[in-house]
């Protein structure tokens, strides 16, 4: 029988007035557990101050690792495993430092010894020479041969510029902290392309992963002659700096890793004000001699190399094989607990699966977490899982799987609120998601540009034409003081940004899991 034309409009209203009451019910019910019961901060907390630093290939790492697949399988994540990623990637573990200078007068040293590099047999006490162009291999060889033997070597690149008063640029005058303007987001609202003159985002250009895998190949070879010449004629250790703030050490930037790597000299990062005094002194003619000690361990542990890997089921028979992805690196430098990269966007990812879980939402599609190892290396961890489970970069045909994810989102940009998403060339997605931020309009993260953003680990997803998304942050003080530095700590993290950030990322990760249909893909 056929009901009536009425009564068939009648129907269909009535299941989408369900439908709306049922996803306005959902986001409630994940607000309130977001925002009334957050353990976010609690989270962040346990990641920064027992389980840190995570440096790839360390026991540290794996034992952090235990704890989050532990916390997962406490709220009920389904099928949570540690996933292994590299064979060949090492640990080191730093056990006592120490350099200070002693002539021509004490000088306590900020310093922090890079990763990955050999431990200084004991005291040492040398005399320093200042290398100011170490790129130049050439002519570092033509004037330094025969003359570096139980010598210690200041690097000075052409790129360290000291800003001081008489310049009209000084550092000190820079704020350390900010958050984006209203103007500032409206004009990366307002981009056409997705690369433009002046992107809010860290941009690659249009390298490809591939192009990009090339990059980072070359980036992180390019100091290797330089200290493998040192390492020849006998120098006992090395020390570089960046143009951070007075007191601020950036100890990243060695990557020699993977077993089959040379490992540096003992090499340490130094405060551009110690550096400052020490070239200064040099270019008087005055020798400061330096006294130094490293005791570190090498190891190749491969079973410490995992991605944490976790999920909830969909709830729909047809659409529960279908994948909404969400990310983050798990992974951080050394230096210091990694608060702010990457343990908020992991505290904040983690979080939105508890957030699922305890709200009682039943997601149709299946939301997968994946918390990538090797991130701050070139993207080891989340390449290797998608080269196990969607395919080769440079397949032409690709595994199942990779159809059958609608989305990936990553957070890695600090502990900033989230005032949006990049898009990444995607227009289709616009509409989209400007529907499903609307419900959280008033907490104005809900800014969408066309812009790409790079250099982390959505950049994979986003090769294999998966929808993949980096959200827009609060930059707060995450290029001055903390990113990669001994600075990056949780007094940097604000509490009610990483509660926003979880909040709204469940409801928009339970959204696209009710469509109809898989996200739109690039063309």
């Amino acid at each position: 029988m056929t009901l009536p034309k009425p009564f068939r409009l009648f129907i269909s209203l009535l299941i989408l007035t369900s439908s709306v009451y049922a996803q306005e019910n959902a986001l409630a019910r994940i607000n309130a557990e977001g925002f009334q019961k957050s353990q976010v901060y609690e989270l962040i907390e346990e990641l920064s101050d027992t389980y840190s630093p995570r440096l790839t290939g360390t026991h540290q790492y794996y034992k952090a690792a235990e704890w989050t697949k532990g916390k997962l399988e406490s709220w009920g994540v389904d099928k949570v495993e540690l996933e292994p990623y590299c064979d060949d990637c090492m640990g080191w573990d730093l056990k006592s430092f120490n350099v200070e200078v002693t002539q021509p007068s004490y000088i306590k040293i900020e310093a922090y010894p890079y990763a990955w590099t050999e431990d200084s047999k004991g005291i040492q006490q040398a005399e320093i020479i200042l290398i100011e162009n170490s790129n130049n291999l050439e002519e570092v060889k033509k004037k330094w041969s025969g003359k570096l033997k139980g010598k210690t070597v200041l690097i000075g690149n052409n790129n360290i510029k000291l800003k001081g008063a008489s310049s009209g640029n000084h550092k000190l005058l820079e704020p350390l902290s900010e958050r984006y303007t209203e103007d500032r987001l409206t004009e990366a609202e307002g981009s056409i392309v997705p690369i433009p003159e002046d992107p809010l985002g860290y941009v690659a250009g249009d390298l490809t992963l591939p192009q990009m895998m090339d990059f980072f190949e070359n980036f992180l070879k390019q100091e290797r002659p330089f200290f493998e010449f040192l390492n020849q004629e006998g120098a006992l250790a090395a020390f570089g700096t960046k143009d951070l703030h007075p007191g601020i050490l950036h100890p990243s930037g060695t990557y020699n890793l993977k077993s089959s790597d040379t490992q540096n000299i003992p090499y340490f990062a130094i405060a551009v004000d110690d550096y400052g005094r020490l070239s200064r002194l040099l270019k008087k003619g005055v020798q400061p001699s330096i006294k130094f000690e490293l005791d570190s361990e090498l190891y190749l542990e491969p079973k410490n190399n995992v991605n944490i890997i976790g999920e909830i089921t969909g709830s729909d028979p047809k659409l529960k094989n279908e994948i909404v992805m969400i990310g983050a690196h798990f992974d951080t430098w050394h230096a210091s607990s990694g608060a702010t990269d990457n343990g908020a966007g992991t505290a904040v990812m983690m979080e939105v699966m508890r957030i699922l879980k305890h709200s009682g939402v039943k997601p149709k599609r299946t939301i997968r977490i994946g918390l990538w190892g090797g991130e701050e290396q070139g993207y080891i961890g989340s390449l290797a899982y998608a080269q196990n489970h969607l395919g080769g970069v440079n397949d032409e045909k690709l595994k199942k799987e990779s159809e059958l994810i609608s989305a990936y989102l990553n957070m890695d940009n600090g502990a900033g609120m989230m005032k949006g998403v990049f898009l990444q060339g995607n227009e289709a997605i616009r509409p989209i998601f400007e529907a499903y931020l609307t419900p959280y309009a008033h907490l104005d993260v809900n800014h969408l540009t066309i812009e790409n953003t790079n250099f982390t680990d959505h950049d994979v997803f986003n090769h294999y034409n998966i929808p993949a998304f980096q959200i827009i942050q609060d930059p707060l003080n995450y290029n001055s003081v903390t990113h990669h530095t001994n600075m990056d700590v949780l007094e940097y993290v604000p509490e009610k940004d990483l509660m926003v950030n979880a909040t709204v990322l469940a409801g928009l990760v339970y959204q696209i899991a009710q469509r109809p249909e898989l996200l739109p893909r690039k063309q």
